[in-house]
């Protein structure tokens, strides 16, 4: 069932209607019906900054491909659109089809900042459904979540059904195998479908644990069951090559942040800087083949129109083949000279003039360098080793090559810090 008819006359009172139409290009209209578990995937922020994030493109692809499978995106409507919905009587939607939120049988939500924990309790009353898993029934949409800030899912545990640690990429789809066989056997107890997910390694279940405490401290998360594992690990997708994702990376039609084509050249970190949270828990590092990333850039420019790609991860710059792939890029006649290669994350200790060289020879993009404190001795504290040498020589290797300004990145409060650090 769409509610188009009766959302449309709300767009004309609101501001950027343009957030809740869908139509992008790579957007889908998935087909539900019986044998097809439905699943929302939910970013709880603005349409202009839950578009570009990739984990839920990713996931979005993914599931849509699997013929058991339906899957359509929905945002945070801004204040004055949730007036309009409250006021009405209508629920949170799907941007896809307009589908209501409260007939999909997941609700899945990426929470990548701890910010959002709030959005997600308010979209998921807006959808209609219980916030407390404890007031949920059969009928309920199942809420879950996954992303970086799940590896603590304490705050949500009496909100959330299940908690996906780690890589979505193999999971979603076992997911989707246990929703389905609850389905098929009738949508027995909503219990019993709570410990078959608790089986899913990676998938940690809060109903299913109870915290332990002495002398009003936690202690310990142990399990009710028996059928619930003690230690819930994540899950790593080991060989990116297998999960050329997005192959459609969607185009929207109104304006969002990061409006460019995105493609994960790495995932995972081997610095070990401290502060990091992403570093840690996205280890091991994993590669994706040179040849790969030049498909996919060349692919995704065609088909998208950008004239703009960034080559992401947690350190761009420490990609084995980053130069020759940049030069490729650039240099591909398909182009003609007009694509830039942004580079968003950057190591001072990893930019050469080379790369700067090769950057430049398109439309020149900024250049952001994260020394992060300002003394060797702070450095160190942080395991964040770089120079004054190797922060001057950035500096020399991008202004041989043109730049004249360069971002720097710091963190100001950092312990043990002094007056003489900052």
């Amino acid at each position: 069932m769409t509610m188009w008819s009766q959302l449309e006359p709300l767009l004309a009172r609101v501001d950027k209607p343009a957030r809740y139409i869908g139509c992008e290009l790579g957007a889908v209209t998935p087909e539900h019906g019986e044998g097809v578990v439905s699943w929302l995937l939910v970013y709880p922020d603005t349409y202009e900054i839950g578009l570009p994030n990739q984990g839920l493109q990713i996931l979005y692809e993914i599931l849509n491909e699997n013929p058991t499978a339906a899957a359509e995106r929905s945002y945070a409507p801004w204040v004055d659109l949730e007036a309009e919905l409250r006021a009405a009587g209508l629920p949170l939607f799907s941007v896809d089809t307009h589908r209501p939120a409260g007939e999909f049988d997941l609700l899945a939500f990426n929470l990548s900042a701890e910010l959002t924990y709030t959005n997600l309790l308010n979209l998921v009353d807006l959808a209609g459904v219980p916030v407390r898993v404890e007031d949920r029934g059969a009928d309920d949409p199942l809420v879950i979540a996954g992303g970086h800030c799940t590896y603590n899912p304490e705050p949500l545990a009496d909100f959330l059904d299940a908690v996906v640690l780690g890589d979505g990429e193999e999971v979603i789809g076992e997911i989707t195998d246990v929703v389905a066989a609850w389905k098929d056997a009738g949508r027995s107890s909503r219990s019993d479908l709570l410990v078959a997910l608790a089986a899913i390694d990676g998938v940690y279940v809060p109903s299913l644990y109870a915290a332990r405490y002495e002398d009003g401290r936690l202690v310990a998360v142990e399990p009710r069951l028996a059928d619930a594992p003690d230690v819930v690990a994540k899950r790593t997708v080991a060989d990116l090559a297998e999960w050329p994702y997005p192959r459609h990376q969607l185009v929207p039609v109104t304006e969002v942040v990061h409006d460019r084509l995105n493609v994960e050249v790495f995932r995972g970190c081997t610095r070990g800087c401290r502060f990091c949270q992403a570093g840690m828990i996205t280890r091991p590092v994993r590669e994706r083949p040179a040849d790969q990333v030049r498909t996919m850039v060349s692919e995704g420019l065609r088909r998208t129109g950008y004239d703009e790609v960034a080559l992401t991860s947690l350190s761009t710059a420490d990609f084995s083949g980053i130069e020759e792939v940049v030069t490729d890029v650039v240099a591909d006649p398909v182009n003609c000279g007009q694509v830039s290669v942004s580079l968003p994350s950057l190591r001072v200790d990893a930019f050469t003039v080379g790369v700067a060289a090769e950057i430049q020879k398109a439309r020149r993009t900024g250049l952001t360098f994260a020394p992060e404190a300002g003394t060797w001795r702070m450095r160190q504290v942080i395991n964040k080793l770089i120079s004054e040498d190797d922060l001057y020589g950035a500096v020399e290797s991008a202004y041989s090559q043109g730049w004249r300004r360069m971002k720097l990145y710091f963190l100001v409060g950092l312990p043990t810090e002094t007056d003489e650090d900052t």
